[in-house]
């Protein structure tokens, strides 16, 4: 197996975990914030990136990764697949 397979394993597994979440009737908080944790410590997604794509006021992403002001459940999912497209 190449590095380049090695290093893409990760990334695929959190892939894979994001769209059986965003496919779910409801993503649960806990979740919703350690997916968009994982994505923004694990795979550097800029909180500035959330903000942009999502009109979030400063510090909303790093709220929601403490479980606190989430989204409402039903946009959850789509915030999940704009994850999964960022990888």
């Amino acid at each position: 197996m190449s590095p380049a397979n090695v290093t893409s394993l990760p990334k695929e597994a959190f892939r894979k975990k994001l769209k059986t979440l965003a496919a779910a009737q409801a993503v649960p908080d806990d979740a919703f914030a350690d997916a968009v944790y994982t994505a923004q410590s694990q795979f550097g997604i800029e909180e500035s990136s959330f903000r942009a794509t999502f009109g979030l006021t400063q510090g909303a992403v790093e709220r929601w990764t403490m479980c606190k002001n989430l989204p409402q459940p039903s946009v959850r999912p789509a915030i999940l697949e704009w994850i999964s497209g960022q990888l």
